[in-house]
């Protein structure tokens, strides 16, 4: 006697399997090759030049590039670090860091407004 009910077939597990590493590899693409996902910010594009003398004091100077506001980055240094206005950093903008020496490194980094990514724009060895 034969059933009239038809049986699972081996070939509809496969297809289920397909399909879902199809709808999945279409998230992937669409999220991270396309960048339709949630957009990272980026530091800004600025240019920072270094120039030291021979008391140990480095200045700074924006010399080009994006605005970077003063409250988004943070200048790492052994030394004193003058401030900066606060608002938009700009070209021609200057800060100086003093009481360093020889090896002393500066870092400057950025750091987002809105979600903690941060990232290093510049960095400094006194010689």
């Amino acid at each position: 006697m034969h059933s009239n009910i038809p049986q699972p077939s081996a070939n509809r597990g496969v297809i289920s399997i397909l399909a879902l590493l199809v709808v999945f590899g279409s998230a992937f693409l669409g999220t991270f090759v396309l960048s339709l996902g949630p957009e990272q910010p980026t530091a800004p594009n600025a240019q920072l030049d270094f120039e030291a003398d021979d008391s140990g004091t480095v200045t700074i100077t924006h010399s080009g590039g994006d605005a970077i506001y003063r409250s988004e980055i943070e200048i790492r240094s052994p030394g004193s670090v003058d401030e900066w206005p606060e608002g938009p950093i700009t070209a021609g903008d200057e800060i100086t860091v003093s009481g360093l020496e020889s090896g002393a490194e500066i870092t400057i980094v950025w750091h987002s407004p809105d979600d903690g990514v941060s990232a290093v724009i510049a960095t400094y060895e006194v010689s």
